[in-house]
């Protein structure tokens, strides 16, 4: 897949980390929307895309009530879930609302960008 042509979305209320994630992810070659919330994400009009970066802790909507609200109305996208707060329970929570990857914050680089490979080849997989 051609990483011009792949939108990586990200979800993070913090704007310092958000910025971080963003400028790296473009550095990879991939196009970047930012997002400070999981109602923003929700009402904002864009393209679906191939990957969403989702903080897991944030103000009103957290990242697996955002989750939850994309599987309900069928806007679902191979998600990787980054989160100070790592403990199982979390974890289990993220595979059963079908999270490709739980990374745990400060993300390291080479995890993160086999996470998001992971979800663009998830977007190549052929549906049953």
């Amino acid at each position: 897949m051609d990483r011009q042509s792949s939108l990586i979305s990200i979800v993070e209320d913090d704007p310092s980390v958000r910025r971080a994630l963003g400028r790296m992810i473009v550095s990879l070659g991939f196009k970047v929307k930012l997002f400070a919330s999981a109602s923003d994400y929700i009402n904002e009009s864009h393209p679906d895309p191939k990957c969403l970066i989702l903080d897991l802790v944030m103000p009103g909507m957290n990242g697996f009530e955002l989750l939850a609200e994309l599987q309900e109305t069928h806007r679902s996208v191979p998600t990787v879930i980054i989160s100070a707060h790592d403990n199982q329970v979390y974890l289990e929570k993220a595979r059963s609302l079908g999270a490709i990857a739980f990374l745990r914050k400060p993300c390291d680089e080479n995890a993160l960008i086999d996470a998001i490979e992971k979800s663009l080849a998830s977007n190549n997989a052929p549906r049953s």
